[in-house]
């Protein structure tokens, strides 16, 4: 029973982390009604930009994690500007595709920046471990879920309290019809992806902070991408109630059937997730059901 626990905890730890890729997923699709998979690649950035920020230009750590989060920001206003705005009145399919043509752009930029090598990513973060409940967890871990929770409960308060939080409510809903009642999309649009991309940022950083920056690190986006369709692209609760899941099934895989097999059934967890909630459920566990008529 102490190892199911031990399992549990930990899985909820990492679960955070899987939950901010998601969300980030989750803020363009209710906004734009695009499934981006590019955000893979703004997580990676964001840590290349801490490193670069931070080890190789010894900046502060405050001043280097607000220069990492300004940098991201724009990276997410340049995409929307010139990837996704041109096709704005075009075939959703065809943003998506785009998307992913954006992510082999980036994915070869970041290549090139490694050098295809791998870099050790800062220590910026206190080492060992640390009681939750009980079970032994790596502080850096509980650092990056107590983070993800308090993310979650500003973008909660950003949606109910503040203007643009309405602003994009409003444009999830219908876009013409919060066009005629004054709201700016096209800003919206830019202020969801600038968004989207500084929480990539702050995502990638904690993932970073596990396994380093290599070419395996802008995967992590099929792991929101997941978390997403689980819990329904337009519900910002259902990627953390996905991202939770997630985090729990992979450790509970690798610690009883990974024995079994030898390994490697908690790198296929992900996409098994992904291929049950789409056969049972394709809308995810809080997706809104949209009923189109021909």
């Amino acid at each position: 029973m102490s190892g199911i626990y031990q399992f549990l905890i930990v899985g909820m730890m990492e679960g955070g982390l899987y939950a901010l890729v998601g969300v980030s997923i989750v803020l363009v699709y209710k906004s734009t009604q695009v499934a981006s998979l590019a955000h893979g690649q703004l997580m990676a950035f964001g840590a290349l930009f801490f490193y670069a920020f931070y080890s190789l230009l010894g900046i502060p750590l405050i001043l280097a994690l607000i220069m990492t989060f300004a940098a991201a920001y724009l990276m997410g206003l340049a995409a929307e500007r010139v990837a996704m705005r041109p096709l704005i009145g075009q075939p959703v399919f065809a943003a998506f595709l785009n998307t992913f043509a954006l992510y082999i752009i980036l994915d070869g930029v970041f290549n090139i920046a490694l050098k295809g090598g791998v870099v050790d990513f800062p220590d910026f973060l206190p080492s060992g471990y640390i009681k939750v409940l009980g079970a032994n967890v790596p502080i850096s871990q509980f650092v990056s879920f107590i983070v993800a929770l308090l993310l979650f409960g500003l973008l909660a308060i950003f949606f109910r309290y503040t203007k643009i939080g309405l602003n994009m409510l409003a444009t999830a809903e219908n876009h013409q019809l919060a066009q005629s009642t004054g709201i700016r999309v096209k800003q919206v649009f830019s202020f969801v992806w600038a968004l989207s991309a500084l929480l990539a940022a702050v995502a990638g950083m904690a993932a970073a902070n596990v396994m380093d920056i290599s070419f395996l690190l802008p995967n992590m986006g099929i792991k929101g991408l997941t978390v997403a369709l689980f819990g329904g692209l337009d519900s910002i609760p259902g990627a953390l109630v996905g991202g939770l899941v997630l985090g729990i099934l992979e450790n509970m895989a690798a610690g009883y059937i990974d024995p079994l097999v030898g390994g490697g059934v908690k790198e296929v967890a992900a996409f098994a997730m992904m291929l049950l909630i789409l056969l049972v459920r394709p809308y995810g566990l809080f997706g809104q059901i949209r009923i189109e008529r021909i």
